[in-house]
C-alpha cells in the first residue's frame, strides 16, 4: 500500500473511531477543543463553535461517504449546538464561544464560525435527507445578508467583534461551504451567492501579477500594507486551487487559470527545503516569513495534490508523494494512533502540547479526494478504503 492509501486507511480505520471515542464530552455533551498527546481529556478549554462545525461536518460525511456510521453523532452535536448558540442572547446569528459545559462565553458573531456551521448543515442535510438542516442553513443566510454584508463587497469580519484587518480566509470557506450546500440541495441561488465570491476573489484576493492569494486588507479592500501585506500562506494557495476546480466542476463555468497557477506557485514557494513540509507563510518572492508547518498544511496539499493527479497535472504524481510522506513521517511517526503532532518548527523539530480537534476537517477533506476515484467502491462503516 502506497502512502496515501496508507493515510486513508488511518483516516477510516484509526482516526474516525479514536474521535467518535475521545473527542466527545460525555458529561456536557459535544465535541471536545483538543486532546492531549496522550489521549487523555484536557478539562476547562473553551469551545470554539466554529470547532463543533467542523467535527459535525466529519461525522456527517463520514456517514454519507460509508466509511463510518457517524450519523447520530452528528445530528446529537448540531441540535445540542443549536440550543446553545444560535439565537441564545437574544439577537440572530451563531455565538462565537461556549465554555465546556455549554454556556455562552462569547456572543461575537464571527464570519468564520458562520461559514463553517453552513459546511456542517450543508452535509448533515445531505447525509441524513432532513430538511431542517437546509432550512437552518437557509435562516444563517439570512443573518448574514442582515447583519453582516458589506456595501464594500463581501461580509464584515464580526457583529460585536474586531473588524480590521478584512481577511480573505472566512470568505474562502464561505466560498467552501456555499458550493457544498448548493451541491446538496441543488438551489440555484446558492450558487449565486458562490458566484459572488468568486468574483470577490477574482477581483481582490488574487495578484495575478504574482499568482498568489493576498491575507490581509483594509476597510475598502486595499491591500494591507508593511507585513500583513506581504504575507503568502501556501496552505491556502492549495486550498484555492482545490476550490477553483471544484467551482468548475459544479458551476459548469470555465476553468480558472488561477487554479493551477496557485497550486504550481505553492509548490514552487511554499516548501521548506529542509523538512519537505509546506511552509506556514512567505512572501510572493519565495522568501520564508514563517518555516514552522502545521497538519493541516499538509493535508490540504494532499487534497490538492490528489486532485492534480486525477486530472494529469504535470509532476502531480511527485508532489502526492511528497505530501504523503510528510503527514507519515512527520505528523503521524510517534503519535497516539488516530492522533497526530500538529506543529513543527522550520527545522523540523516537534512544537505541540496537545492534539487540536478542528484538523480533523482539514484531515477528511484531504482523504476524500484521495479516494474519490473509487469512492462508490469504499465499504461500509470502519471497512477499509
Amino acid at each position: 500500500m502506497d502512502g496515501v492509501g496508507r493515510i486513508a486507511q488511518w483516516g477510516v480505520q484509526t482516526a474516525l473511531p479514536f474521535w467518535a471515542e475521545h473527542g466527545w464530552d460525555d458529561v456536557h455533551g459535544g465535541f471536545v477543543e483538543s486532546i492531549a498527546l496522550d489521549g487523555s481529556v484536557i478539562h476547562g478549554e473553551a469551545r470554539r463553535v466554529r470547532v463543533q462545525a467542523r467535527q459535525i461536518y466529519v461525522f456527517a460525511r463520514a456517514h454519507h461517504e460509508g466509511w463510518f456510521d457517524g450519523l447520530e453523532r452528528a445530528t446529537e452535536a448540531a441540535s445540542l449546538l443549536r440550543k446553545r448558540a444560535w439565537k441564545v442572547d437574544g439577537h440572530p446569528g451563531w455565538v462565537h464561544l461556549l465554555t465546556e459545559n455549554g454556556a455562552v462565553a462569547d456572543p461575537v458573531r464571527d464570519l468564520y464560525d458562520h461559514a463553517f456551521i453552513l459546511l456542517a448543515l450543508a452535509w448533515l442535510g445531505r447525509a441524513s435527507g432532513d430538511a431542517q438542516w437546509f432550512d437552518l442553513a437557509a435562516e444563517t443566510l439570512d443573518f448574514l445578508d442582515a447583519e453582516m454584508a458589506d456595501p464594500a463587497g463581501g461580509y464584515r469580519e464580526s457583529v460585536s467583534g474586531p473588524q480590521w484587518p478584512r481577511r480573505q480566509n472566512p470568505h474562502m470557506h464561505l466560498f467552501e461551504a456555499l458550493l457544498a450546500l448548493y451541491e446538496a440541495s441543488g438551489d440555484p441561488a446558492i450558487l449565486v451567492r458562490a458566484i459572488s465570491i468568486k468574483t470577490l476573489f477574482g477581483q481582490v484576493f488574487y495578484d495575478s501579477h504574482a499568482c498568489v492569494v493576498r491575507e490581509f486588507f483594509d476597510a475598502d479592500w486595499a491591500r494591507a500594507t508593511g507585513d500583513l501585506g506581504a504575507v503568502v500562506e501556501p496552505g491556502h494557495l492549495c486550498e484555492w486551487s482545490w476550490l477553483l476546480h471544484e467551482f468548475h466542476r459544479l458551476s459548469g463555468e470555465p476553468l480558472d487559470p488561477a487554479a493551477s497557477a496557485l497550486f504550481d506557485v505553492a509548490m514552487r514557494l511554499g516548501v521548506n527545503d529542509r523538512t519537505g513540509l509546506l511552509c506556514a507563510a512567505v512572501n510572493a518572492r519565495g522568501e520564508v516569513l514563517d518555516g514552522s508547518s502545521r497538519t493541516w498544511m499538509q493535508t490540504e496539499w494532499l487534497r490538492t495534490a490528489a486532485l492534480m493527479r486525477r486530472l494529469g497535472h504535470p509532476g502531480a504524481d511527485a508532489h502526492l508523494q511528497r505530501a504523503g510522506d510528510g503527514i507519515l513521517n512527520y505528523h503521524l511517526q510517534n503519535a497516539i494512533a488516530g492522533g497526530w503532532t500538529d506543529r513543527f518548527d522550520a527545522l523540523g523539530q516537534a512544537r505541540s502540547d496537545r492534539i487540536p480537534a478542528s484538523t480533523l476537517y482539514h484531515a477528511f477533506g484531504g482523504i476524500a479526494e484521495c479516494v474519490r476515484p473509487t469512492a462508490s467502491k469504499a465499504q461500509t462503516a470502519g471497512g477499509a478504503v
